[in-house]
């Protein structure tokens, strides 16, 4: 059997691109809010941490309890936000797999991490300049490229430091990293 194709008018076709372009921008918008999330929430709990180190508190890593908040924020969120967008782009699809292998990357480091000479927190910072690239590539936003090779700077400067001034530079990577480039996205977003 032949299947008739249906010719698109010009009204339905600019429809569709117009469509296409709300979904596209929809995505940038979503992605400011997670790098800002999580660009605070990880440089609070960085300084936060040094500073109890510092005062020798004996529960010095309670800062990074704020991880789980965020991962459940995020999830509420993209859930919220998948069922509110009717289309899903490339970019999108990933933005999605892009940060997922981030995720599964930075847990397998984490927590299966049993070489002593490893230092995790610069590994991590490696992990965020990954994401911010691919991210920044995905949505051709320069600021979150930069981030990223911000991030692997700061990743080398890690390696080369003691494991409590890593914190710091972590916070650094954070910084420049997701919270600038999540604000610039911001107000991009916002023209």
């Amino acid at each position: 059997m032949e299947t008739e194709e249906k010719q698109l008018t010009q009204e339905e076709s600019l429809k569709i691109i117009h469509e296409m372009i709300s979904a596209a921008k929809n995505d940038v918008k979503a992605d400011a809010f997670i790098f800002l999330l999580w660009g605070w929430l990880v440089f609070v709990a960085s300084i936060a941490q040094f500073i109890l180190v510092k005062m020798e508190i004996e529960w010095n890593s309670a800062p990074w309890m704020l991880m789980p908040v965020g991962g459940v924020i995020t999830v509420v969120y993209s859930i919220r936000k998948g069922k509110k967008d009717k289309t899903k782009t490339n970019v999108t699809e990933s933005l999605k797999y892009t940060w997922i292998a981030f995720t599964a990357a930075m847990l397998i480091i984490m927590f299966f991490n049993s070489m002593h000479f490893l230092q995790v927190l610069p590994c991590i910072m490696v992990l965020y300049g990954m994401g911010l690239f691919l991210s920044g590539g995905a949505l051709r936003f320069s600021p979150l490229i930069y981030g990223g090779i911000f991030c692997w700077i700061c990743a080398i400067a890690g390696f080369e430091v003691q494991n409590l001034y890593q914190l710091l530079i972590l916070a650094a990577a954070v910084f420049g990293g997701y919270i600038i480039p999540g604000y610039l996205l911001k107000m991009n977003n916002r023209k």
